[in-house]
């Protein structure tokens, strides 16, 4: 009936690639409590061992002995393993075997105290006890665009991946859109936790993902009075539309400091109703930090406003994004709003000023006073924006105290670990929640860039539909 098994990982003998199929302790305890009793006997393979390891009464049924089953599952003593064919996902499972057949961890996020490197012995001695190295794990398809991916698999995997990926090239973009709403659907409405997971990602990445596309886009922003070139598929840029601006209490001069070669500078995107229906917002967009160039000098003040609003000092571009949220404030029609780098900085001010969402991408910290002291109110929460960061970017790691990695980044160096610990102390975080993105590439400056952000957030899209199908 399932396809889930519940192994005593350390009083059991377990095949070595049954261990790239452990499900993550918070989807497999989701999973449990939803299990009918009578059932639960059938999920072990020593149901004995749950009673004689836990203590639990033989004769106990239901949500007591699932509480001890989640209990166990969270400190790795018992784990889940998926026996059946579904593609590995990073969603669901926590470990996969590498090129040379050894044990890795995927992603430690919200595995707490979890006994890894313990999983990761017993697994050496079971290849030991087994006589073998298992295959490597396919892994999905990266989509990075610096980098090919080191382990491909078919786009977008899953059912007959094959062929639903040819489905979706030759869709239009309302129909792609319309696609994925269907899979959210039936995911949502799955028996399987993993669905139900993945479909709730998606929906969300489905949102993000036009959002970062807009923050690049904005960059290639040449001339404030005209429209902006390359406009992503769904979208018009109405920055210079006065009537449509009126609707937000928006003019266009308030949306660049200078018309010529502007240093601060945002533009607002209008979704196209024929392909999304009513499911996308118009959207206000702060261009980020461009390249420095010395000779001669340009684009400085990008980092100087940075710099200065980080440390609690003036800023122009902060007090031009909350003058902006504060008029955003006043209009009844909603609108979001969204940057990359110091454009995620400054998108975060004008979120929090205006009470309207926000999506921000490897973005600068805000500091706790900026709003406030450019005459703004504090109409919005940080949990009102979706703080998107590719794992091991650039300014992640300056704004933030992280001693375990960065004593590894700077090979143990304790004077430097100490200085940069110091520096990141008085840095604000980026504000909002946190939505980590594996699969970049390249060092953390390439990481930073809004591409790698939008490559991630895809090659998570085609993980979770290929969940989605699977358990279709």
């Amino acid at each position: 009936m399932y396809n889930i098994k519940f192994v005593y990982l350390f009083s059991e003998n377990v095949s070595p690639a049954l261990f790239a199929k452990i499900i993550r302790p918070s989807v497999a305890g989701q999973w449990i409590m939803s299990v009918p009793d009578n059932s639960l006997r059938s999920l072990f393979t020593r149901y004995d061992l749950l009673h004689s390891i836990t203590g639990a009464n033989p004769y106990q049924s239901g949500r007591d002995t699932r509480k001890l089953i989640v209990q166990d599952l969270d400190m790795g003593r018992v784990v889940a393993i998926d026996e059946s064919y579904r593609n590995w996902s990073s969603v669901t499972e926590i470990f996969y075997i590498n090129a040379d057949g050894r044990l890795q961890a995927a992603s430690l996020d919200g595995l707490g105290w979890y006994p890894v490197s313990t999983i990761v012995d017993r697994y050496e001695t079971m290849v030991r006890t087994y006589g073998s190295r298992p295959a490597p794990t396919v892994l999905p398809k990266q989509v990075v665009k610096s980098k090919a991916a080191q382990m491909p698999d078919e786009p977008t995997p899953g059912k007959d991946g094959k062929t639903y990926a040819a489905q979706l090239e030759n869709m239009t973009k309302a129909e792609r859109w319309q696609a994925r709403k269907d899979l959210i659907a039936k995911g949502s409405n799955s028996l399987y936790p993993d669905a139900q997971i993945a479909a709730k990602r998606l929906a969300a990445n489905n949102i993000a993902v036009e959002k970062a596309k807009l923050a690049e886009n904005v960059y290639k922003t040449v001339n404030p009075l005209e429209a902006t070139p390359g406009v992503p598929e769904g979208w018009k840029d109405i920055s210079n539309d006065a009537g449509a601006l009126k609707k937000y209490g928006l003019d266009k001069e308030v949306l660049f400091d200078h018309a010529d070669t502007p240093d601060f500078l945002a533009r607002v995107y209008q979704p196209d109703s024929a392909v999304f229906g009513s499911d996308m917002n118009p959207t206000i967009v702060f261009r980020g930090s461009r390249q420095p160039e010395f000779f001669p000098t340009k684009n400085m003040a990008d980092w100087i406003n940075n710099g200065a609003q980080g440390l609690g000092m003036e800023s122009d571009y902060y007090k031009r994004a909350v003058r902006l949220g504060s008029r955003l404030a006043k209009s009844v029609s909603k609108i979001d709003i969204a940057g990359h780098s110091l454009g995620g900085g400054l998108a975060s001010a004008t979120s929090i000023a205006s009470g309207q969402a926000g999506w921000t991408f490897n973005a600068a910290g805000l500091h706790s006073t900026t709003v406030e002291k450019y005459g703004g109110s504090l109409l919005g929460e940080a949990d009102n924006i979706q703080a998107y960061r590719v794992e091991g970017e650039l300014l992640t790691k300056i704004q933030e105290v992280n001693l375990a990695e960065d004593y590894k980044m700077l090979k143990g160096h304790i004077p430097t670990l100490i200085a940069k610990e110091e520096i990141s102390a008085i840095m604000p975080n980026a504000a909002g929640v946190v939505h980590d993105l594996h699969g970049g590439t390249g060092g953390p400056l390439d990481r930073h860039g809004i591409g790698q952000a939008i490559d991630c957030i895809e090659q998570q899209k085609d993980e979770d539909i290929s969940i989605i199908r699977s358990r279709a």
